[in-house]
């Protein structure tokens, strides 16, 4: 019961995350250059995520699992809920990572387009500006969601490396 709440609370920040990110910020003027930066570094930010986290943590969660074995049995349940939570968050990983490339290579493309657009004369400064400010949006969501992502797998990390002491000094005696 406790792992659906948190898999519902999860859902939940991606949803608010998503709906947040989508506002941009209209004090500051997009350009198609400052957006390709900020796509690079989210480019490097996600392939650091994978690099950083989705193995190392899966690694972790097994040994932290298998050592379940040795536990007594009252104390299973709080361990469990650390597993269960890490185990959610590298789901969700999972399964947003292709979707975030695939923005990614996206909003880099229609950037690309937007400025031939712009240099052929095709579109008025309006329309041009309307479009940018749709890539902005795109790209500032995308940003949100790897920031997200930084900071939810870093505290996995960090449970999930408390939780191996843990289980070694629990399981040592």
């Amino acid at each position: 019961m406790t792992s659906f709440r948190n898999l519902i609370v999860i859902l939940a920040s991606v949803l608010l995350l998503t709906a947040c990110g989508s506002r941009t910020d209209k004090a500051s003027e997009p350009s198609i250059p400052g957006i390709k930066a900020q796509l690079r570094e989210d480019s490097v930010a996600l392939l650091q995520l994978q690099e950083r986290y989705q193995s190392p943590l899966r690694a972790q969660f097994r040994w932290c699992d298998s050592m379940l074995a040795f536990v007594p049995e009252e104390q299973i349940n709080e361990y469990f809920d650390v597993l269960n939570l890490a185990q959610a968050y590298l789901g969700q990983f999972d399964e947003m990572l292709p979707i975030m490339n695939k923005d990614l290579g996206y909003i880099q493309t229609q950037l690309d387009l937007l400025q031939n657009d712009l240099n052929t004369h095709y579109l008025s400064d309006s329309l041009a500006n309307e479009y940018l400010n749709d890539e902005k949006a795109a790209a500032d969501t995308l940003h949100y969601r790897v920031l997200y992502f930084q900071d939810r797998l870093a505290q996995q990390d960090k449970a999930l490396r408390d939780l191996q002491k843990t289980l070694g000094k629990v399981t040592s005696k």
